[in-house]
């Protein structure tokens, strides 16, 4: 990665060059990491973006020595100059055991992707964070439960937690304890792997702006790694895009939003729907990655990219100056190309009609529908308390709202998975009870859901065939009817899909999957929980665009769960906002969204990743704060 060319830059804290690796197989190595560069000064962050699969989090684990067989690292020198090491730094890739020992956590701490896997189920927090202290620190019992009570503060959380077991804290807390662990011994790099992709955009908030002000407060530097370039662009100061394990364009924050070079930055940029602006189409990014056990030379990126020529297959990767700071793999298109390009141009008709007749007819309807949960004796909790709406025909309906707003329980009651506390469901006008036994069949029928996890919703053990087959068999259907589901869901040619596994798939295929099972019912309403929180950017407008299209073609009642309220925005006619298991907001998407009346709604979008505002607005906070 190229640096600025005019005047020496200082000393990166952590310098990555030409660093290689790869998994080994039978079928061949996986070359996950190939060539890259990257440094990261003091004081600074860079972002790290790509789909899954690019190698970004194979880098960054490689650069600290922590892959375990069969990945291996081919080529390359990691370096770290941090203020407490050696004058000449420290090569990372020759440490010995014992220099990785002090050089992990107490100079380069990392924050994983999920909290809840990575903190010891049966240990209290305290334990935890008194363990990590022990093993890096030279405290006495004092002084290490001194610093665990200012650490757990530090980043918002009371102390009476530090005697709670990971499942009895949020997910918001979890990750923030193990913000808390990786600040422990007070480290000057921190690598944060997806640190907030499974949290609500309202929580994410809440911990970008502690990371940052923690970041202020003690000097850290950031490797902050995520496949959603629009946060990156609110936080970063630098922005490293990977693609098939090469690094294919970098620069500053502003380059990448603004003049990005490369057709894969610029795909990335136009799979994120925005809340401010025109409500258009998204082009996205069609396609999928290469197989990293290929040839690879040239482009890998060439079967995705409209401006491919017959040079992009020899085309050599290195990164290449475009602007001072600012570096492509792309010879061939500048920005000035891409902005040109009919293809960048904005369709003039978003994806749901802006102003869709409310005339389709109710098939499902919500009438003051109750759940309450016992907790222990004398204590419940009301998750659902008097929700009421309609489901009707050709519409989707958005319900959006945070973790623990009720949203899923409410789909779960309309699904029979849950038995309401009270109110009515109705099918077709006559109350339904979907969670006895009788008529559940034919109410499955008529309702249908997709879960949020794709990974989770497949049995491992049978294939794409068995799913489908057995579905369709289930609701009286000709199994010969397979290949049409199929293609209904765009996993085509059938031939390809129908005798794979689960894990042979991409995130999005089991997605694609699950949906084909639940069109298996024929069914009238589709209710979609999170359906596209766990996959990549660009694999979510896919998704998007596969519901709205099967809402247009078989004329379905659309129920969408989801915490983005600008992916609601971007496809949904009706939102319906929840909050402590009340809606406390509904209307059009366009309305609400523009003119929100509801304090808890204008929160839902200020929290939202907004490289147009709510980066200004943190990065004025830092600045202004004390």
């Amino acid at each position: 990665m190229a640096e600025n060319a005019g005047s020496p830059a200082p000393e990166p804290i952590l310098k990555i060059k030409d660093l290689s690796i790869a998994y080994r197989s039978g079928a061949g190595d996986v070359r996950a990491v190939r060539h890259v560069d990257l440094t990261l000064h003091r004081g600074e962050v860079v972002g790290l973006a790509g789909e899954s699969g690019c190698g970004k989090s194979t880098l960054a684990y490689g650069s600290v020595r922590l892959l375990r067989p069969p990945a291996v690292i081919t080529g390359g020198s990691v370096s770290y100059h941090g203020r407490r090491v050696e004058t000449d730094g420290v090569d990372v890739l020759a440490a010995s055991p014992e220099q990785l020992r002090r050089l992990r956590w107490r100079e380069i701490a990392i924050v994983f992707q999920s909290a809840m896997n990575s903190l010891n189920p049966v240990l209290r927090v305290r334990d935890q964070m008194l363990d990590a202290l022990g093993a890096h620190l030279a405290l006495t019992r004092e002084q290490r439960h001194d610093r665990v009570v200012e650490l757990i503060e530090m980043v918002g959380i009371p102390r009476t937690r530090l005697a709670s077991y990971p499942h009895e804290l949020s997910g918001g807390m979890r990750q923030r304890v193990m913000i808390a662990m990786a600040l422990a011994a007070e480290p000057e790099v921190v690598i944060m792997d997806e640190p907030t992709t499974a949290l609500d955009v309202v929580v994410q908030r809440e911990i970008l702006a502690e990371i940052f002000a923690l970041k202020d407060r003690l000097g850290f530097s950031v490797l902050f790694i995520t496949h959603d370039l629009s946060l990156l662009l609110e936080i970063a100061d630098r922005v490293v895009i990977m693609y098939a394990g090469r690094a294919v364009e970098s620069g500053t924050r502003e380059q990448i939003h603004v003049r990005s070079s490369h057709p894969y930055t610029r795909g990335l940029l136009t799979s994120f729907p925005r809340l401010r602006g025109p409500r258009v189409k998204l082009t996205g990014i069609p396609g999928s990655p290469p197989d990293l056990r290929g040839a690879l030379t040239g482009c890998p990126f060439v079967p995705r990219c409209r401006f491919s020529t017959d040079a992009c297959a020899t085309i050599d990767m290195a990164l290449t100056p475009v602007e001072p700071a600012h570096v492509s793999a792309c010879p061939f298109v500048s920005a000035e190309r891409l902005d040109a390009s009919p293809a960048s141009a904005p369709a003039p008709a978003p994806v749901a009609a802006l102003a869709r007749e409310s005339s389709g007819a109710v098939v499902l309807e919500a009438a003051d529908l109750r759940k309450s949960y016992r907790l222990a004796r004398g204590v419940a909790v009301e998750a659902v308390a008097g929700v009421s709406f309609e489901l009707r025909r050709g519409k989707i309906t958005a319900l959006v709202g945070e973790s623990g707003s009720g949203k899923t329980t409410v789909a779960r009651l309309l699904a029979g998975q849950e038995q309401r506390s009270g109110g009515e469901i109705r099918l077709d006008g006559k109350v339904i009870d979907p969670a006895s036994r009788r008529g559940f069949r034919s109410y499955k029928e008529t309702v249908q859901m997709v879960f949020q996890d794709p990974f989770a919703s497949l049995n491992p053990l049978h294939t794409v065939r068995y799913h489908l087959t057995r579905a369709l068999k289930l609701h009286g259907r000709d199994g010969a009817e397979l290949d049409g589901l199929l293609d209904q869901v765009r996993l085509s040619p059938p031939e390809q899909y129908r005798d794979a596994y689960p894990h042979e798939l991409s995130g999005g295929q089991r997605q694609r999957v699950a949906i084909a099972r639940a069109l298996a019912a024929a069914p009238r309403v589709l209710l979609a929980d999170e359906p596209v929180s766990m996959l990549d950017v660009s694999i979510r407008l896919e998704m998007l665009d596969l519901i709205e299209e099967l809402r247009a073609r078989l004329d379905l009642a659309v129920l969408y769960i989801t915490h983005d309220i600008a992916s609601a925005r971007y496809f949904a006619d009706e939102i319906l906002v929840m909050h402590g298991g009340e809606i406390v907001e509904r209307g059009p998407a366009e309305a609400l969204t523009q003119a929100p009346s509801h304090d808890y709604t204008r929160l839902l979008i200020a929290s939202a990743p907004d490289p147009d505002a709510f980066g200004r607005q943190l990065r004025a906070g830092r600045r202004t704060a004390p």
